[in-house]
């Protein structure tokens, strides 16, 4: 009789847990590549992952005072020529402890090592700190990045989870890896994460993420997996970190595979049986994680997330007013929160058309779409939207609706997935770049070219300004799509996110009041 493998089983049972939260096609996507249905996966506590324990260190020498007896005054002071303890670089990253991990796993597979390395190729100096599991701090001011590694299953309280979302939504960023590419640490994590953040989905970063350009401006080529790695199903140009994004801003990382044995240093040789990135490939990725951290971190708060508008009369109805409805779609299809308002705000000083300034949303298979002139749609992401759905918009659009989207941050994949979605409800149309003579580029304010922000301008290999781009596609002689494949809701709302392949937000505003301006026209 064969004896029944019960860890096994706990690992398929995490996946159909997170295959069942998140959809079979959206989970069977996200885990490609992931090597769950592998034997190395399923025997993977067999192997030996780590080196042995370090050795003792030796008793640490003090550093400045801290720990010694008050000295005896007259204190004789240092001579110019004696060097004294630099000042402790700022902390970047704290590591969360769980009190029952063994504590040498914990640490090797510290960030202390990759700070060592930014400091000794990069010249880049911080520092790190610990907290155990019930001290997770809530405030991100002083400790940008909070750091979770393990091999086994996690678990996190309800007061836990509390503390890490909070964490995340108010600027922090939470990273999370799977020590030696362990599978139960990788799948508890990720139901952990669908529970915290049940409104933001789990999403495997693409190539044009910034993690992969940060700093180090890496090609598919450069995304290297160990040996063991890609036996079990890790494949070599292939990325596989997954994010969550919070706004505009992705707040969690999750490594499948390990990285924290390259920070440590720890080659084929020393650890033939991790499942993770080549040392270098570690290195890399996580000299860009923290340059994508500080960077984000530093960038001041939104200016339009501190800001609420209110209809300026009670007397005129909804009808006598411009209102304009964000569509939702399956996928991340809300960035930036208060981008529709601050722009319907400008508008309406400018143009002195009335507006509404209620937040509304609508599916893009509700018959609601036919409520609203016109309606807005962003995000990051590819995405595919059903059949009925593509129906339900092309008899909006026939019917006189206009449909304005932008992509935002500037990102590849909602560009691909808006051209599919627009080339699939109207194969016999195209869409079309607006001439630089077209109206919509006259009035209220006369555009003819903008400003990129930097990240768009390292793009586009330009220091100048450019020419406006906006798309179009025609129904009837009618202007019912308007599409910019750049951003324009960060400029809307204020941000200043470095990442951003975007517009100035002056241009951006003056762009979007004469969308709205051209789309009443019609």
């Amino acid at each position: 009789m064969r004896r029944v493998d019960y860890s096994y089983l706990r690992k398929l049972a995490l996946l159909c847990l997170c295959l069942s939260l998140m959809g079979c096609k959206a989970s069977a996507d996200l885990l490609k590549g992931f090597g769950q249905d592998s034997s190395i996966v399923e025997n993977e506590t067999e192997y030996e992952c780590l080196p042995s324990p370090p050795s003792p260190s030796p008793p640490a020498q003090h550093a400045g005072a801290e720990g010694a007896p008050p000295l005896p005054l007259p204190v004789v002071p240092l001579r110019r020529t004696e060097k004294k303890n630099p000042p402790r670089p700022p902390v970047l990253i704290s590591r969360i402890v769980p009190s029952e991990q063994r504590q040498w796993p914990e640490e090797y597979g510290n960030v202390d090592n990759l700070l060592r390395w930014l400091a000794e190729n990069m010249d880049l100096h911080f520092s790190s700190t610990r907290f155990g599991e019930n001290e997770i701090p809530v405030d991100n001011s002083e400790i940008p990045a909070l750091y979770r590694t393990g091999m086994e299953s996690i678990s996190w309280s309800e007061d836990q989870r509390r503390r890490l979302r909070d964490y995340v939504k108010q600027g922090g960023t939470l990273v999370l890896e799977a020590r030696c590419g362990r599978w139960d640490f990788f799948a508890s994590a990720l139901e952990e994460l669908r529970t915290m953040f049940p409104e933001n989905p789990p999403y495997r970063l693409n190539f044009d993420h910034p993690l992969y350009h940060s700093y180090y401006d890496l090609d598919p080529e450069d995304i290297q997996y160990r040996d063991h790695a890609r036996e079990a199903g890790a494949r070599n140009s292939m990325p596989s970190a997954i994010g969550i994004d919070v706004g505009c801003r992705t707040g969690v990382f999750l490594f499948r595979w390990d990285v924290s044995s390259g920070w440590d240093g720890l080659d084929e040789e020393r650890a033939p049986h991790c499942l993770g990135y080549t040392v270098e490939t570690s290195r890399v990725l996580g000299a860009n994680l923290m340059a994508y951290i500080t960077a984000e971190h530093q960038t001041a708060p939104s200016l339009g997330q501190s800001m609420r508008f209110v209809d300026a009369s009670s007397v005129r109805s909804r009808t006598d007013k411009f209102t304009v409805a964000q569509v939702r779609y399956p996928g991340l299809w809300k960035t930036h929160e208060a981008a529709i308002p601050r722009l319907l705000d400008a508008f309406h000083r400018r143009t002195d058309i009335p507006v509404s300034f209620d937040s509304r949303e609508v599916d893009i298979e509700s018959g609601r779409l036919f409520e609203y002139p016109l309606i807005y749609m962003t995000g990051h992401h590819d995405f595919v939207i059903s059949e009925s759905g593509r129906a339900n918009l092309r008899r909006y659009l026939r019917r006189g609706g206009i449909l304005f989207a932008e992509s935002c941050c500037g990102r590849e994949g909602f560009d691909q997935g808006f051209r599919n979605l627009i080339r699939q409800t109207f194969p016999e149309a195209e869409l079309s770049r607006l001439p630089q003579g077209h109206p919509i580029f006259r009035f209220p304010a006369q555009i003819e070219e903008i400003s990129p922000r930097p990240a768009l301008a390292r793009r586009l290999r330009t220091q100048d300004q450019i020419e406006a781009r906006l798309y179009g596609l025609y129904i009837d002689g009618r202007l019912a799509v308007i599409y910019s494949p750049y951003d324009l809701s960060t400029g809307w709302e204020g941000g200043q996110s470095p990442y951003c392949a975007g517009v100035a937000p002056e241009d951006a505003m003056n762009l979007g009041v004469n969308i709205f301006f051209h789309s009443l026209l019609q």
